[in-house]
């Protein structure tokens, strides 16, 4: 897969909007059962608990994920949607996040959106927010 093609695929799917949405992910497509605090999944994917808390929304938004907790206990289980929506994006993702060459080629285009979103180079993100002039 090459970074045009990631790219494609990211637009297609349109709710991935920042490379920690796609690195968590990565990481529940890996570890479809997993009973993680927040503060673990921040360790072990290296972001700070704010983006780890925006990037576990997005992808429970999409129906990707699921999460319950225990009264008894501060973690949480996340059940990755092996079953994952209908879409034609599914297969092409889940082929290219099982090669490094997929997972590089799109955390190379998730960056590359980013910081043309930041610039304005780039069409708006669903959910983005515009800033008015004043």
């Amino acid at each position: 897969m090459n970074r045009e093609h990631a790219r494609r695929l990211l637009n297609s799917i349109g709710f991935l909007r920042h490379r920690c949405d796609l690195d968590l992910l990565f990481f529940f497509v890996r570890h479809p059962r997993s009973l993680l605090t927040s503060d673990q999944i921040a360790a072990y994917l290296g972001y700070d608990l704010k983006r780890i808390g925006d990037s576990l929304e997005n992808l429970l938004s999409a129906k990707l994920l699921t999460r319950s907790q225990s009264p008894a206990h501060a973690a949480r289980l996340y059940v990755f949607a092996v079953n994952a929506p209908s879409g034609g994006w599914w297969p092409s993702l889940a082929e290219a996040v099982s090669t490094r060459e997929g997972r590089l080629a799109l955390r190379k285009a998730m960056t590359d959106m980013t910081k043309e979103r930041a610039n304005g180079r780039f069409g708006r993100a669903p959910g983005d927010q515009i800033a008015e002039a004043g």
